[in-house]
């Protein structure tokens, strides 16, 4: 038989030569990526949810939509499955979280090694954050104190309650958080920020929900229902009896903030700072003052560990917002 022109001829002892499939390319050990692509996939993958996610980066949901498109795009493999609930990983994206943290926290490094070696430094503020409750707020002070120095960087440490925010203050996962006082006893440190009055969240059908005001001898017959917002049970205890001053009444049941009145009301009166409160009126909801409460302090909350000098500038930043909104 007469071998092609320029190819060897067959031999049935060689070793079968490879072929390319011609729909496959091989793929880049290092495609296209950016740090803020992997900083936003880990808090997506720590969340589990793009709002979330977005919440502790300070940015929009639709910023960090996007940027998961464009990385699962760059790496050529899905990383996440969306549903109604919000994001799981995939298996690839499973064994891309395992190392995406440590690649963060070594560009971080050689970042300020860097910037240390130009004589240069990037000062870093923790700050914790409720996406539900407190986002918005910080997102916009964050923003603020990042533009007035480049330097400095504001990160939001994502949590649901109060009390997790106390861990991550206590643990060292983050260094100064948004308080309602009292403390509790804990070894904080802190400064008050402002006063704030409370609010009864009554459904429109409710017998009080038409007044101007009501007093907490009004409410004595209530069921009251204060949400988490207190580091500490000591704390929480403290408002519940500040709250139902008359003995012999049933004290008031704590929810998590995020359950707002709506599953509140299913146990009696929801109960909240002005400030929280009145993001809930709505047509099921009417905010009525209570007049005789008393006040409920603000506060910034710190650890030892963290810098005085940012802590200053971010009560600065605070104090400035609440008085622009009061």
């Amino acid at each position: 038989m007469t071998s092609v022109v320029g190819s060897p001829a067959p031999d049935s002892d060689a070793e079968p030569v490879p072929t390319r499939r011609p729909d496959r390319r091989p793929r880049s050990a290092l495609p296209e990526l950016n740090m803020r692509q992997l900083e936003s996939f880990r808090a997506v993958a720590e969340e589990g949810d793009i709002t979330h996610a977005a919440a502790r980066l300070h940015t929009t949901r639709q910023t960090v939509s996007a940027q998961m498109d464009q990385l699962e795009q760059a790496l050529e493999v899905p990383l996440l499955v969306r549903d109604s609930r919000g994001v799981s990983l995939t298996a690839a994206g499973e064994i891309f979280a395992d190392g995406v943290t440590t690649m963060v926290a070594g560009l971080l490094e050689l970042s300020a090694r860097m910037n240390i070696g130009a004589g240069q430094s990037i000062d870093r503020l923790r700050v914790t954050c409720s996406p539900r409750s407190s986002a918005d707020f910080l997102i916009r002070i964050a923003q603020e104190l990042e533009a007035a120095d480049p330097g400095l960087r504001v990160v939001l440490v994502s949590v649901r309650s109060m009390p997790e925010s106390l861990r991550e203050l206590e643990s060292g996962g983050a260094d100064v958080a948004l308080i309602w006082l009292p403390v509790g006893g804990k070894h904080l440190r802190y400064s008050v920020i402002g006063q704030d009055s409370w609010v009864a969240v009554l459904a429109r059908d409710h017998r009080f929900a038409g007044r101007e005001q009501v007093v907490l001898a009004d409410l004595a017959g209530e069921t009251l229902v204060l949400p988490a917002i207190f580091l500490s049970a000591p704390a929480a205890q403290y408002w519940a009896a500040a709250l139902r001053p008359e003995a012999g009444r049933p004290e008031p049941v704590v929810l998590d903030t995020a359950e707002g009145p709506t599953t509140a009301r299913r146990h009696g009166v929801w109960l909240a700072p002005k400030s929280l409160g009145r993001r809930f009126s709505d047509a099921d909801n009417s905010v009525v003052p209570i007049s005789d409460a008393p006040p409920i302090e603000a506060a910034v909350a710190w650890t030892a560990r963290a810098s005085q000098p940012l802590i200053g500038e971010l009560i600065r930043a605070v104090r400035a917002a609440v008085e622009e909104s009061s």
